[in-house]
């Protein structure tokens, strides 16, 4: 863009305006002056004018020119700004964006660290508790198989306490029983022996023995 803009310009203007506008100005202008010129006076004017339309011309070429220039320039001076090579451009306040950038991400990175040792921390308290639960657990079940074990000893203790009650009952009412008849047999000896005049004396030792039976023993000591 630049190298056709100024080969456009420098070429088009410097060469028809130094070419075309010297020489044909100059031509004309030598083919009307002096006296004994071949153009008349409306030839003159006509002359005339036309070098003022190539004089306006020219100007606006020149015109044309100096902006061609001025925006070669201002093209040179863009991409030189667009260049990431311009030593003109200043990425100070990049670098602050991206230490700070690395600052949140080193931040970041101790954040996660933490967390993963919280984590692998909980795991192990977890494992921890786990064991405690299971060796508890162990025991508890132990204890309640005992504890049910001694139930049923319980169960059978109170259905042996039964039965002994019941047979000490059954051994009282016979005990009750016995002596009942012993004294029914008892006193008509006793009322024979008063009638009798005997002097003798009957002693009725009763004993129990270990099996439950009841053992009548009689001395008479005369």
């Amino acid at each position: 863009g630049a190298g056709a803009g100024s080969g456009l310009g420098g070429g088009f203007g410097g060469g028809l305006g130094g070419g075309f506008g010297g020489g044909f100005g100059a031509g004309f202008g030598d083919f009307g002056g002096g006296d004994g010129g071949l153009l008349s006076g409306n030839e003159k004017l006509t002359m005339q004018n036309l070098n003022d339309r190539l004089a306006s011309y020219l100007d606006k070429v020149r015109a044309l020119e100096e902006a061609n220039a001025d925006l070669e320039v201002k093209i040179r001076d863009w991409y030189q700004k667009q260049s990431p090579s311009s030593p003109e451009r200043d990425y100070s306040h990049f670098y602050k964006i991206i230490e700070d950038l690395r600052d949140k991400i080193l931040g970041a990175k101790i954040d996660n660290s933490r967390v993963i040792l919280e984590i692998d921390n909980a795991r192990l308290a977890a494992d921890d508790f786990r064991l405690k639960y299971e060796n508890e657990l162990a025991l508890r079940q132990s204890v309640e198989a005992d504890t049910n074990g001694l139930r049923r000893v319980l169960d059978e203790l109170t259905l042996t306490k039964t039965d002994l009650e019941m047979q000490i009952e059954s051994l009282n009412e016979e005990l009750a029983f016995l002596k009942k008849n012993h004294e029914e047999g008892v006193s008509p000896r006793r009322a024979r022996a008063s009638l009798g005049g005997g002097g003798g004396k009957v002693r009725i030792n009763v004993e129990e023995t270990v099996d439950g039976k009841v053992v009548s023993s009689h001395k008479r000591e005369v």
